[in-house]
């Protein structure tokens, strides 16, 4: 049963997500990091500009029509209130951000309906660090709840 509601909190300056935007039907993935002073819902709506967005271009670049897909779900994560996640340098936010896409990729034959990963995304340079993959594995293990409990 799908959820009927989606709740995500606003900080501003005092929190960095990793967001994964999700349409299980059409099985189609996205994942991105933000520090944006909007929070997560500014980042979404710069994703679905038609200017810009990357979301949106993406999508477009696959053969889709972001307005043609009704079951779009944004899904917010924050990363730990440290000065390496809130700060302009975005080598650790990349990197948690490369590791949940890698693990996506891993487990997505698992799934219920497999899913398309349309996010690019580049390794970050701490992506042997414990901390960066225990929050990876966190994400990752909540998104794969979620996709396949509807």
């Amino acid at each position: 049963m799908m959820r009927k509601g989606l709740y995500i909190g606003y900080k501003g300056r005092l929190e960095a997500y990793i967001y994964i935007w999700f349409s299980k039907n059409n099985a189609l993935v996205y994942v991105g990091e933000t520090k944006n002073i909007n929070g997560v819902i500014g980042r979404a709506n710069q994703h679905v500009s038609r200017d810009s967005g990357t979301l949106y271009s993406r999508l477009y670049d696959k053969g889709y029509d972001l307005d043609d897909i009704d079951d779009f779900i944004l899904l917010s994560y924050p990363l730990p209130r440290e000065k390496r996640f809130l700060s302009e340098e975005t080598s650790y936010r990349i990197t948690v951000e490369y590791l949940v896409q890698k693990k996506l990729i891993e487990c997505r034959k698992d799934c219920d309906i497999p899913y398309e990963l349309i996010s690019n995304v580049v390794p970050g340079p701490h992506t042997s660090f414990p901390k960066m993959n225990n929050l990876a594995d966190e994400i990752v293990t909540d998104f794969i709840h979620i996709y396949n409990e509807g």
